[in-house]
């Protein structure tokens, strides 16, 4: 080897440090870990924080005077925004919080909850979507948890279990 010549290294490539770390399978399981707990403890709390915070984004017919209105109102549900729907929704989102939250423990095991959590968040915004723009007046869903839906979505597709990437080689 010419004496003039840097011996050579290993490549820098710019991203090395997300390389690094999406390239070992244990760092990649503890960061699936890591968004399982999040997602869980935001579901589980955060939700229900924003049921407070920002009744037009989060509830469907609640509008605190407060808030403004945008365009005229559907139908007023019978319980001031607290229907029905919305405990059968929250009760399905507390039970995904808390197995995601119990399923970070091993996610490969239970990558099922990734596929459920992309799957039901997915389907529930793409299914909101229609709906905040039939009820001129539920807009705000277009900004707040209809995002909110999809972003958990691909959160949990980026970091799922399964799309692990192989260990790079030695070298």
């Amino acid at each position: 080897m010419d004496p003039a010549l840097p011996e050579p290294g290993p490549i820098i490539y710019a991203d090395t440090m997300e390389m690094i770390m999406t390239t070992n399978p244990d760092k990649w399981l503890q960061q699936s870990a890591l968004v399982m707990r999040i997602t869980g403890w935001f579901i589980c709390l955060g939700l229900v924080a924003m049921l407070f915070l920002y009744p037009p984004g989060f509830l469907w017919g609640a509008h605190p005077e407060t808030f403004p209105h945008i365009g005229p109102a559907h139908p007023p549900s019978p319980h001031e925004a607290l229907h029905p729907y919305l405990f059968m929704l929250g009760a399905m989102y507390l039970a995904l919080g808390i197995l995601l939250i119990r399923g970070a423990g091993d996610p490969l095991a239970n990558a099922a909850l990734f596929d459920y959590t992309i799957l039901a968040n997915l389907l529930h915004g793409l299914v909101m979507i229609p709906q905040a723009f039939y009820y001129p007046n539920e807009h705000a869903h277009l900004w707040a948890d209809i995002p909110g839906a999809l972003a958990i979505c691909v959160l949990m597709w980026y970091r799922h279990p399964r799309r692990m990437p192989a260990a790079a080689p030695n070298g």
